[in-house]
């Protein structure tokens, strides 16, 4: 298993640019191969620190390597940003509140989050998908009848049926 990346320049993971480029350079000093000439331990510590300061040094990679360790930044090692669609997967879970199941992690745990009983199916083709596309969708859903309240009577009558509802309580 590869080790961690800040483990190898010896620095902490709220390290500053400076901080990653000068833990680097004295690492590169120590172990470069040109000072250690038939050193294989030297060069593996050299090509360690180098592949180290590419990610931490690229804001871009290390937001990636702070969130997925090696499957973040290598493709052989997991996926990596699965060949540039990290982001659309992660705008995917984003729409549907982070995670499966309807709940977020704020979500209130005595209940699903509200309109999690509504469900609509929508077909994309892959560059929909891909590169995003605006669709407009209509759904049938019920909600209470407000002129009676949801009892189906009509208002100020228990025996009267509702005129709007017609008895249902209910409005499709």
């Amino acid at each position: 298993m590869a080790r961690d990346y800040y483990e190898i320049l010896d620095i902490e993971k709220n390290a500053s640019e400076s901080d990653i480029k000068k833990a680097y350079r004295n690492l590169a000093k120590k172990y470069h191969p040109d000072l250690n000439p038939d050193n294989s331990e030297a060069e593996q510590k050299f090509k360690e620190a180098t592949a180290a300061y590419e990610i931490l040094s690229d804001p871009d990679k290390r937001s990636r390597y702070d969130r997925y360790g090696h499957a973040g930044v290598d493709p052989q090692a997991g996926g990596g940003d699965f060949g540039g669609f990290g982001d659309i997967f992660e705008d995917i879970f984003d729409i549907f509140g982070g995670g499966f199941g309807g709940y977020s992690q704020g979500a209130r745990r005595n209940g699903p989050a509200k309109g999690t009983d509504l469900r609509y199916n929508l077909n994309l083709e892959f560059r929909e998908a891909v590169f995003g596309v605006e669709k407009e969708i209509q759904f049938k859903r019920s909600e209470s009848c407000a002129t009676c309240d949801g009892s189906g009577a009509a208002p100020g009558s228990h025996k009267e049926t509702c005129s709007k509802c017609h008895g249902s309580g209910q409005i499709r």
